[in-house]
């Protein structure tokens, strides 16, 4: 099977963050496998992930993020 194909039908059901997160500690969430872009798509933007796709639009009244 196709990986990305596997991981697109995969749930992991990992929780975003560790059961115990002590505040005051800095955590990147955990990416559950979930959309993923075509391979033209995903070359254009820059990831296969739409949530990570954050162009920067450095004059935007958003902080610089477009989408968000």
């Amino acid at each position: 099977m196709d990986v990305m194909k596997k991981l697109m039908n995969t749930d992991f059901r990992i929780p975003p963050f560790p059961e115990k997160t002590p505040v005051a500690m800095a955590y990147v969430p955990y990416q559950n496998a979930g959309t993923l872009y075509s391979p033209e798509q995903g070359i254009a933007a820059g990831t296969m992930f739409p949530e990570l796709n954050k162009p920067f639009a450095p004059h935007s009244a958003k902080g610089g993020m477009d989408n968000d």
